[in-house]
């Protein structure tokens, strides 16, 4: 029999106070969960203080049966259920389990853990076979409020803390969490293996690769060199051959950030359009005199940035082009480039249709930020509350947008 005899008779006498009560509350204390309402029960879990947890029975000894944050049955203490978090309550410091505000490593200003796998797929509530929403990366930090200790049960990783809103939540198994990896020591452990031990060195090269885009500058460039040595070494040489541009990229910014000034200071941004370039404040009348057809939508965006109210918008073939007579203000928010149509200036390089990625990142890459595992070939330049994007296609640009900020 799973429990001894004496706490079976003592969960017959238990009488439920209220039962499927299905009311979501606030956890305001770390807690162990277990599989029966006794501490003499096994533990299956620990939550911290902010997780979540639905009610689904009271019982008159203490105890309260919960769904917990992944969807499982489990019991904790009803003194650890609130309808709201407050300063004044009586908690405990969060466990070991979790990595703590003020710790060293620590990222988040809550209780959270890290990826510790390459490429984590993330989905949605409950839902094993469910699509996949996000992939999450190695050493990425993760809010964690709920952690079973089944490795192969499911953790909340994504979403808002609300009870009442829980459709953007997120899970992946718990194996793949825990406390960041260090660069160095897993550097370390892949050159202790031998080649023959094929499949360890293909998961610790994934890793080392997606942890070099999170590491310092001195560390990108050693980690995407690995991971491009191993591909060789492994025979995918398409690969090989794709990660040069990593390298090239990871080179051609590493001065990114030092400067003192921003791309725009020295020389604003300027458009050439059709051969002829627009002044640098230009107006509605500049817009007019462009021989190009368009399209005059008025009151097309309302309120784009900051409350300016754009009057009209004309769209031209390949960009457009915001106007706002309230503010006397215009400006081009998005070009779709079409080889010399139109062409923008910036800090005195002008790009159009034809200019090559590798070009534009040997002049301008000291000023460029980027995600590049998220969104590869994007490219931001930020100014004083503004910002312009750059994609690239097939090594040519496809894309311009800006926007301002409040």
């Amino acid at each position: 029999m799973r429990y001894p005899i004496f706490l079976l008779l003592t969960l017959l006498f238990i009488n439920l106070v209220s039962a499927q009560n299905n009311t979501s509350f606030n956890i305001i204390s770390t807690s162990k969960v277990y599989d029966m309402p006794s501490t003499k029960g096994k533990a299956i879990g620990v939550y911290a203080r902010g997780g979540i947890a639905t009610e689904l029975k009271k019982f008159n000894n203490g105890w309260s049966e919960i769904l917990v944050e992944n969807g499982e049955k489990a019991y904790i203490p009803s003194r650890f259920l609130a309808s709201t978090l407050n300063a004044k309550d009586n908690y405990e410091k969060d466990p070991d389990d979790f990595v703590l505000p003020g710790e060293p490593g620590a990222e988040y200003g809550s209780p959270h853990l890290f990826i510790t796998a390459a490429s984590v797929k993330a989905r949605a509530i409950f839902g094993k076979n469910k699509p996949i929403v996000k992939v999450y990366r190695t050493n990425e930090p993760v809010g964690v409020a709920y952690l079973p200790y089944d490795e192969n049960k499911l953790v909340r990783i994504g979403g808002n803390g609300y009870a009442y809103d829980r459709s953007g939540w997120l899970f992946t198994q718990k194996k793949f969490l825990g406390r960041k990896l260090d660069f160095r020591n897993t550097v370390h452990e892949y050159n202790q293996l031998p080649k023959t031990d094929t499949i360890k060195r293909k998961t610790l090269a994934e890793r080392i690769y997606e942890m070099s885009w999170r590491e310092n500058k001195s560390n990108n460039l050693e980690g995407i060199q690995l991971f491009r040595n191993y591909q060789k070494d492994a025979g995918n040489n398409q690969l090989y051959q794709q990660l040069a541009f990593d390298e090239f990229l990871l080179k051609a910014t590493q001065d990114a950030g030092k400067e003192s000034t921003s791309a725009f200071d020295d020389s604003p941004v300027r458009f050439t359009i059709s051969g002829k370039m627009l002044p640098i404040h230009f107006s509605e009348k500049d817009i007019l005199d462009i021989p190009l057809s368009r399209k005059i939508i008025t009151n097309g965006t309302g309120y784009p940035e900051c409350g300016v109210e754009v009057t009209k918008e004309y769209a031209f073939d390949h960009f457009k082009v915001f106007h706002s007579q309230t503010e006397k203000l215009t400006y081009i928010p998005e070009i779709r480039f079409s080889k010399k149509e139109i062409a923008i200036s910036i800090a005195g390089f002008t790009i159009d249709g034809e200019t090559t990625e590798e070009a534009f990142l040997k002049k301008l890459g000291k000023y460029v930020h980027y995600d590049w595992l998220e969104k590869p070939h994007v490219y931001y330049i930020s100014g004083d509350g503004d910002v312009l994007a750059l994609t690239f296609k097939n090594g040519k640009p496809v894309l311009y947008e800006y926007w301002f900020y409040c």
